[in-house]
């Protein structure tokens, strides 16, 4: 979820309560920074309207912090909220509203909701692609997710199409040092080896550790989970 900036708009008192709790949210304190968000709502909604797009994407902000505290029927609230408000203000194929389209079909699928949060990423990937383009980061981060969570409810042929299709783009258009590239390669050798394709899952992930190596550093954790998944598939490095 990318951090929103404070509205320029906003009186000084409100504008620095926001930036405390953006810091707050940042460093992962979801705890201290709900209640503040919470109290921000009350403020944009005073200050700047229902439909701000600074308001509605407080809704979303706030959905984030409540899933990340596993609060889940109150985080599908906030961003059912964003979302509706946002469609209704900027309609179905605004930026923001594709980006919470997003989000609430990730959080629904998290939560087991798989179907309803399928609908949803499959709509705003379509969205996207006419919008911005197959190669827009955008674009690819939803199907990179549609992709994932397909391959993880048992449609693994389309699923598996999906992340082998997003991880070629993305490889075309980032580079492989790309943290989405990294990202989706690392979700396309589950899907490899879980298929069955567990020579390619290797390979990929050999490499995929070199790259770790290279960007992170050996005693990285992201590096060091990596090699011990290496080590897992059963094949020695």
């Amino acid at each position: 979820m990318a951090t929103p900036e404070p509205p320029l708009d906003l009186p000084p008192e409100v504008a620095d309560r926001m930036e405390l709790t953006l810091d707050l949210t940042g460093r992962g304190l979801h705890t201290h920074a709900e209640p503040e968000l919470r109290r921000l709502l009350g403020d944009f909604e005073r200050l700047l309207g229902p439909l701000h797009p600074e308001t509605i994407g407080l809704y979303d902000a706030l959905g984030h912090t409540l899933y990340q505290l596993e609060r889940l029927s109150e985080a599908e609230a906030m961003h059912r909220e964003a979302l509706s408000r946002s469609r209704r203000a900027f309609g179905p194929d605004d930026p923001g509203t594709l980006a919470y389209t997003h989000n609430l079909g990730a959080a629904l699928s998290m939560a087991g909701r798989t179907e309803e949060g399928v609908t949803l990423l499959a709509d705003a990937r379509e969205r996207r692609v006419r919008a911005l383009g197959p190669d827009h980061s955008d674009t690819l981060q939803t199907g990179a997710a549609l992709g994932s969570i397909l391959y993880s409810v048992g449609e693994t042929v389309r699923g598996l199409a999906i992340l082998e299709e997003v991880y070629g783009r993305c490889v075309t258009h980032f580079g492989r040092d790309d943290e989405l590239t990294l990202a989706v390669c690392s979700d396309l050798v589950a899907a490899l080896y879980s298929s069955g394709r567990r020579r390619e899952a290797y390979t990929m992930l050999s490499v995929l550790l070199q790259d770790y190596e290279r960007l992170l550093g050996p005693d990285d954790v992201t590096t060091l989970q990596t090699r011990q998944r290496l080590l897992r598939m059963g094949f020695g490095l």
